[in-house]
C-alpha cells in the first residue's frame, strides 16, 4: 500500500497538530507560569504559527523548539521581537544554533556569569 503525497503531509500535519495540542495543555496547566487570560483555541493557533516558523527556520531539537514556544505562550509575540527575531536570523548563521547560544547567554547571565 502506497500513500500519495497528499495523505502523506495529511498525516504529519495530523501528528503536528497533536505534538502541539500536547504541548498547549501542558503549558496551560502548569500554575507556575503566568499567561495571557485567553481561550486554549486562541493560544494553539499562536503556538502552531510560531512552531511553522520554527520548522521553516530549520529547528529540530525539541528542547529548543518547546522553548520557544513556552516563550511565546507566557508573552504573545515572542517570535516577532525584533531583538529575538534578528538574532536568530542573523545572515549567514544556522538559526536553531543561534537561539541555542541565546539561551545559554541568558542562563549565564541569570547565574551572574556575564
Amino acid at each position: 500500500m502506497q500513500f500519495c503525497k497528499e495523505q502523506m503531509n495529511a498525516v504529519s500535519h495530523q501528528e503536528d497538530d497533536n505534538y502541539l495540542w500536547q504541548i498547549t495543555n501542558q503549558i496551560k496547566n502548569d500554575k507556575r507560569l503566568t499567561l495571557p487570560d485567553e481561550d486554549i483555541n486562541k493560544l494553539f493557533r499562536r503556538l502552531k504559527e510560531t512552531y511553522n516558523y520554527l520548522i521553516a527556520l530549520g529547528f529540530t531539537k525539541k528542547a529548543l523548539i518547546e522553548a520557544f514556544l513556552y516563550g511565546e505562550a507566557v508573552t504573545p509575540g515572542y517570535k516577532n521581537n525584533p531583538i529575538i527575531k534578528d538574532w536568530i536570523e542573523k545572515k549567514d548563521h544556522i538559526p536553531e544554533q543561534q537561539y541555542e547560544d541565546l539561551l545559554i547567554i541568558v542562563e549565564k547571565k541569570q547565574k551572574g556569569l556575564l
